[in-house]
């Protein structure tokens, strides 16, 4: 692995979301040639991701649901008013 790999890996990981921790994991099983050591961590950071894209999708879903419920208390205001 030459100067030039390593320092476009470490950049792809660090847009990736790895710390610097996971990145010299994964940079040893590279030096090591563990191809699936590499497999594993990439799948265990994106399972992590994955599961944090749900929690805020959650937090999303909730705050649509209170937005829906206040514009319709307004439309029946407005419909009351009538």
């Amino acid at each position: 692995m030459d100067h030039q790999e390593t320092i476009r890996l470490r950049r792809n990981l660090k847009d990736a979301g790895c710390g610097a921790a996971l990145t010299e994991k994964f940079l040893e099983q590279k030096k090591n040639g563990d191809i699936r050591g590499q497999l594993r961590i990439l799948a265990e950071h994106r399972r992590s991701l994955l599961e944090k894209l749900h929690a805020e999708q959650k937090k999303m879903d909730c705050l649509d649901y209170l937005v829906f419920n206040i514009q319709q208390q307004d439309t029946n205001k407005i419909r009351r008013r009538q």
